[in-house]
């Protein structure tokens, strides 16, 4: 009759090579998570850029006939009022 011992030794080949896979599987795994981790820091979007300086609308011309219209439609109103 065999004891406890007879029986690992006789399993002990077939342990060391789970242990080895297994090891083997952690390691792919560890592995690949890094990699996956590393490549996607690079997939984030990138900041927009500073707005340009914006575009100003120089006061002249139009702007200022309009000015000068509404001054004088007023200034006929008021006068219209005092007679």
């Amino acid at each position: 009759m065999r004891d406890v011992r007879s029986y690992i030794l006789l399993l002990n080949p077939y342990i060391l090579i789970l242990k080895s896979f297994a090891m083997k599987t952690l390691l792919f795994t560890l592995l690949t998570l890094t990699i996956i981790l590393i490549l996607s820091s690079f997939a984030f979007a990138q900041p927009p850029g500073l707005p340009g300086a914006p575009s100003q609308a120089p006061i002249d011309g139009g702007l200022a006939l309009l000015a000068a219209a509404g001054g004088g439609y007023a200034l006929n109103k008021l006068r219209k009022r005092k007679l």
